[in-house]
């Protein structure tokens, strides 16, 4: 009885201990702190209705135009409307499928373009050389203004989307988070045989645990690019950091130019960076 008492006494004295001490604090500072709860928080979330992107989802298929054709083609789905797989023509004889977004959608260029129309470029081309593209029009401002968010959270709201688009739209064999950069004028762009590109860099979320697979991607795509056009790429980025892409093996982030690049220096590059890609998907 005596020995009970004693082992009580003891089990209360340490309640009292780790109460009045840092211990608790510090645990929820790590738990706060830890992206793995992040990234359960994002699942969790998108599943309910409040924070669904289900309905709201808007992406724009670029299917091949037709002879003769200027219009693309395009299947918008809003809040209004019922989301629905864009119809894409059976005309791919590997069937590879890309999907194409800019976390930071508002980076823009000198001459008033942003990423977006970069994305936009980027999926067209890829379309014409016969893959199935998916790109993401959707405004990530409105949605982070509709749900108490800001430009801080930008990659838990592309999570958010890219979750949501891999059980609606996917799988696919290429993601890519297409941003630029913002580095001075010396920097952004390569003069070659009189034509001017922006240069290009791909980085790597190093805390991945994709880090490898986004890595080897990265050095293929950068092979194949530098041997179309020598000079354009900047050495890959490793950087400690996410940028989500412990969400699939198969994304990249590319920078294509940066503030101080005018489109046209950034459509010479993307002209590019689409032949690198298809020659990586056709292999």
């Amino acid at each position: 009885m005596r020995s009970g008492f004693k082992l009580l006494a003891k089990l209360l004295a340490l309640v009292l201990f780790l109460l009045y001490t840092p211990f608790f604090e510090g645990m929820r500072q790590l738990v706060e702190s830890s992206h793995f709860l992040d990234l359960l928080v994002v699942r969790q979330e998108s599943a309910e209705t409040s924070f669904s992107l289900k309905g709201q989802l808007n992406v724009l298929s670029v299917p091949k135009q037709k002879e003769g054709s200027s219009v693309v083609e395009q299947t918008i789905s809003t809040s209004q409307h019922p989301v629905s797989v864009p119809q894409i023509e059976d005309k791919v004889s590997n069937g590879k499928r890309i999907y194409i977004y800019d976390t930071h959608q508002s980076e823009a260029y000198s001459s008033g373009e942003t990423v977006l129309d970069g994305a936009q470029l980027l999926g067209e081309l890829l379309e014409e050389a016969g893959f199935e593209v998916v790109v993401e029009t959707n405004s990530f401002a409105d949605y982070m203004n509709a749900n108490g968010l800001n430009y801080n959270d930008s990659y838990l709201v592309s999570a958010n989307f890219l979750s949501d688009v891999l059980v609606n739209y996917g799988p696919f064999d290429l993601i890519i988070d297409f941003h630029r950069d913002a580095v001075p004028r010396e920097s952004s762009y390569v003069t070659i045989d009189g034509k001017d590109y922006a240069r290009m860099m791909f980085v790597v979320g190093g805390l991945s645990v994709n880090s490898e697979q986004t890595k080897q991607i990265s050095q293929t795509l950068y092979d194949n690019i530098e041997q179309i056009q020598p000079g354009i790429m900047k050495k890959t980025m490793v950087r400690e950091a996410y940028y989500n892409q412990e969400m699939s093996e198969h994304m990249i982030l590319v920078e294509v130019g940066s503030d101080n690049n005018t489109f046209s220096e950034v459509r010479n590059s993307v002209e590019v960076l689409a032949e690198g890609i298809t020659v990586y998907l056709s292999q």
